[in-house]
């Protein structure tokens, strides 16, 4: 997808490590795949269905229990069916501005990241990435790859 390509194009430049390979984020809910994600709105989805034949990357913070879980959810409670901000997008271009003009309805990876702040994973989420959320997955301690690949068909 063009919007993809160029989201990656935008974040291989600010990278610090130089590799951008992901261009989404969303919350995964259950172990029968159902996600929360910002697309044309923010909504659930069926995971397996929406990626398959598609490179995913998939990580877990050790932590993660159901009580902060809860709490994750809690945080960006009232997002579902809200608009997705495309005009936000322009601000990643530059992302001082992704991070201070944060206000509103949150592109993709800023959801996962809210989500993550209300669970204590993480620290901040405005002005997150996709690239950002993927080199925590795979660079910080306390996080595991549970899968990163081309997803099956199901």
């Amino acid at each position: 997808m063009a919007l993809g390509r160029a989201i990656n194009a935008v974040q291989l430049f600010w990278s610090a490590d130089n590799k951008s390979k992901y261009s989404h984020a969303g919350i995964i809910l259950n172990s029968a795949g159902r996600t929360l994600e910002a697309l044309w709105t923010v909504k659930e989805q069926d995971f397996y269905k929406a990626y398959a034949g598609q490179e995913v990357l998939v990580g877990r913070w050790h932590f993660m229990d159901w009580e902060r879980f809860d709490a994750g959810m809690k945080f960006i409670d009232g997002r579902i069916g809200k608009p997705y901000p495309f005009h936000r997008l322009l601000f990643f271009m530059l992302p001082p501005l992704a991070k201070y003009l944060s206000v509103g309805p949150l592109v993709c990876s800023e959801l996962t990241a809210k989500f993550l702040v209300g669970a204590d994973a993480l620290e901040y989420y405005k002005g997150r990435n996709p690239d950002d959320l993927a080199d925590i997955v795979v660079h910080r301690k306390r996080w595991t790859t549970v899968f990163e690949g081309t997803l099956g068909n199901f």
